[in-house]
């Protein structure tokens, strides 16, 4: 499907294919007729990536303080991959766009195929024939409403959210400083909402696009403007001032604090200097409010993707309820945005349509700019299961696919594989399709696959990396064992004891190889310290991990991807278990910050063996940068060991010390990928056998689940089998019918977490 692209590096716009976006759970994916060019905020993006280096920094300082950031955690080789892979990895444009859903994902029951609708978000709602967007950015178009128009709902939202923000009574005097496309939809909402509202701009030609809509609008340059518009109000000063400008310039709040009367508000809805003078706005006792984008639910990634509601008695206005009553207006006749005049461009010709935005444009600059579809684009066929098929070791060079292809898999595992002889990348795909195309096209894939289930169909594949989003791991899994493909999965293989029960009872059925990413198994210092310590020793194994604050932001913190403790402890029990001679039997979770496991950032684990042995996990999330990241502490009978950052082992027995070196501090991933490679080629992994050991991985997942059971519930939590295929996969006895987890047993502590 086509969609339009810039690059970050040279800001060039241009018309790309990529494979059209999956109906993931809660997503629509919608058929685009029209999607709206947001004059401001896109001109300025793009007007960034056409900036050198140095004028990239001048215009975003923020970036400059992250790398800054970057260089103090990670090096200054690892931060210039980062921002060199970044500035040439392509970047849809777009948020506003209307047409048809042409498929609903799981769990969405409102909107249905042949719907039209209109759809927000960056990153979602872009320009492009196809797009999938979460179910509550998404809004069905009343009947009598032109899609072109739809496309316009989401500038509306935030024009009505910074009408909401001013919180001003209808009959309200508001002024609107700054009449560009939120402006001039601002202006009419005020108009149809019944307020007494006036527009000031600098640019006479949008001052004369508002005069003839019937709006009442003013020049900013115009000798003695503060008196003019408080004669239009009989003297009166404004109740609200909507700042919908955009400038460096702090001009549009400094004449603000002219033009309200005391004690009034102040909206910031646009990109602007933000330096109010005491004179005004102390003196008047003003309010400054900012209006955050769509509305409420905007940037909070439990309502926007993960399809959380709101309660309406406290927040009314969603970014969803504010796209729905932009077209309401609409469909009333309040709203009439054919008054706009927009500019129309094909979307092949996107390039002239964003040389449009400049000032020197030929037909002048566009205060609206629509996108048109052809409406034929359509997802590909579901494709034939194909029949199952044993497996067979592979011949000949080893195919291998990958589903998702982030930082991670770009930067640490694929240049390993490229360094395996005869290993050759044949399909890539995931996400929304631009990641797999261009990550594709750059690492020599020789498919970008229209969708996975495609790339599985085609059976061009030995083995398949699932390298997705962690909520995607365990059904992706299965459907790779099932397929009759080998499996590498990164970890966590599952976020629930369900998607574990699905890859075990695919693994066991297939019969292919399985690995899981739990690199540190392999690397060189864990494997010289499980060589160094006794034969079936009980242990005691302290691991204190500073892992670092995450932002709130992070995506960790979705709901939906299971927080830290699934995502990244996992790797710690996984290391505490692979050098432990016994099973896990129990473990305990205290949470520093609280008992929610997808929120947590700090988390202490106690867990038990059935030999006897202990591991204390100690996972600091709140630590400043530049503190020492791991240490692995290990004691037993006659032995003491201490790894420190995976530079270093000292070993001491028999009355001395010995210290190994390990430049660089590798944490196995080199080793992982060749002991890959040699799993699915059938070939002897000698000592690397044990790492590669599938079974202890679903070990090491089923014990994550339990743990974040044991934070929740604030208990020991037993730590054996539930269902049936993981207690084979784990070769333990398989569970009755009145065994489920969390019944207690009969003289012992309540069961293992229930199955969820």
């Amino acid at each position: 499907m086509k969609t339009v692209l810039l690059s970050p590096r040279t800001g060039a716009i241009t018309v790309g294919d990529i494979p059209a976006p999956e109906a993931s759970p809660g997503t629509v994916v919608i058929r685009n007729e029209w999607s709206l060019i947001s004059a401001g905020t896109e001109r300025a993006t793009v007007s960034t990536g056409a900036q050198s280096l140095i004028g990239k920094a001048r215009q975003r300082p923020d970036q400059v303080a992250q790398v800054i950031d970057s260089v103090r955690r990670t090096g200054l080789a690892e931060t210039y991959r980062t921002v060199r892979e970044r500035l040439d990895r392509p970047v849809q444009l777009g948020y506003s766009c209307a047409g048809t859903v042409l498929r609903a994902g799981e769990g969405v029951e409102d909107l249905r195929p042949g719907m039209r609708v209109a759809a927000a978000g960056a990153r979602y709602a872009s320009h492009a024939e196809i797009v999938a967007v979460p179910r509550n950015l998404v809004v069905p178009v009343p009947d009598g409403v032109d899609s072109r128009w739809a496309a316009f709902a989401t500038v509306g939202a935030i024009a009505l959210q910074g009408i909401h923000q001013a919180e001003a009574v209808p009959g309200s005097r508001i002024a609107v400083i700054g009449l560009g496309l939120v402006g001039q939809i601002t202006l009419q909402l005020l108009c149809a909402y019944g307020y007494d509202a006036v527009g000031i701009d600098p640019d006479p030609a949008m001052v004369a696009l508002a005069e003839s809509a019937g709006l009442v609008a003013f020049p900013r340059g115009a000798d003695g403007l503060p008196g003019a518009v408080l004669r239009h109000w009989a003297g009166a000063g404004a109740d609200a001032v909507l700042i919908t400008a955009a400038t460096a310039s702090s001009d549009p709040v400094e004449f603000a604090g002219q033009l309200a009367r005391d004690r009034a508000t102040v909206v910031v809805v646009g990109d602007v200097g933000v330096v109010p003078p005491r004179s005004s706005y102390y003196h008047k006792e003003l309010s400054i409010r900012y209006a955050r984008s769509y509305g409420p639910g905007r940037y909070d990634p439990r309502f926007e993707e993960g399809g959380h509601p709101y309660p309406e008695g406290y927040v009314p206005w969603t970014e969803r309820r504010n796209l729905a009553e932009v077209l309401r207006l609409t469909a009333a006749g309040a709203l009439d945005l054919s008054l706009l005049n927009p500019r129309i461009f094909p979307v092949e010709e996107a390039a002239d349509a964003y040389e449009a935005l400049k000032p020197s444009s030929p037909g002048g600059r566009g205060v609206a700019l629509l996108l048109r579809y052809a409406g034929t684009a359509e997802l590909p066929d579901p494709p034939a299961a194909p029949p199952a098929a044993p497996w067979t070791v592979p011949r000949g060079a080893l195919r291998l696919a990958a589903i998702g292809a982030g930082n991670f898999a770009t930067r640490t595992l694929f240049p390993e594989l490229k360094r395996q002889p005869g290993v050759a990348f044949s399909w890539v795909a995931g996400g929304r399709g631009l990641s797999a195309a261009h990550q594709g096209r750059r690492w020599g894939f020789r498919t970008v696959a229209e969708s996975v289930e495609n790339g599985l169909a085609s059976g061009d594949a030995d083995c398949v990396m699932v390298l997705s989003r962690h909520d995607s791991h365990g059904r992706y899994a299965a459907r790779v064992l099932r397929g009759g493909a080998a499996l590498y999965c990164e970890k966590p293989l599952g976020l629930t004891e369900t998607e574990l029960e699905d890859v075990a009872d695919a693994w066991l059925a297939s019969g292919a190889p399985a690995m899981a990413g739990f690199n540190r198994r392999f690397a060189p210092a864990v494997r010289d310290l499980r060589a160094a310590l006794p034969t079936g020793a009980p242990l005691q194994v302290v691991y204190r991990v500073f892992a670092g604050r995450l932002p709130p932001d992070h995506w960790y913190f979705d709901p939906r991807q299971g927080g830290r403790l699934l995502g990244e402890v996992c790797h710690f029990i996984d290391t505490a278990g692979f050098l432990v001679p016994g099973r896990p039997v129990g473990v305990r979770a205290v949470g520093v910050d609280g008992r929610d496991a997808a929120a947590a950032q700090s988390v202490t684990l106690q867990l038990t063996y059935d030999d006897g042995s202990a591991a204390s996990v100690v996972y600091g999330g709140l630590t400043p940068p530049g503190a020492p990241k791991e240490l692995l502490e290990v004691a037993c009978d006659g032995v003491a060991a201490r790894i420190d950052d995976f530079r270093s082992l000292t070993v001491w027995k028999g009355g001395r010390a010995v210290t190994t070196a390990y430049r660089g501090g590798p944490k196995g991933h080199a080793a992982e990928m060749r002991g890959l490679v040699r799993l699915v080629r059938g070939e002897a992994l000698g000592e690397a056998a044990a790492a590669a050991d599938f079974p202890s991985a679903l070990w090491s997942s089923l014990v994550a689940c339990r743990a974040v059971r044991s934070l929740t519930e604030d208990r020991v939590v037993e730590t054996d089998p539930a269902t049936p295929a993981l207690a084979r996969a784990l070769g333990c006895p398989v569970p009755g019918p009145g065994a489920a987890a969390g019944v207690p047993k009969p003289g012992g502590p309540a069961a293992a977490t229930a199955v969820t």
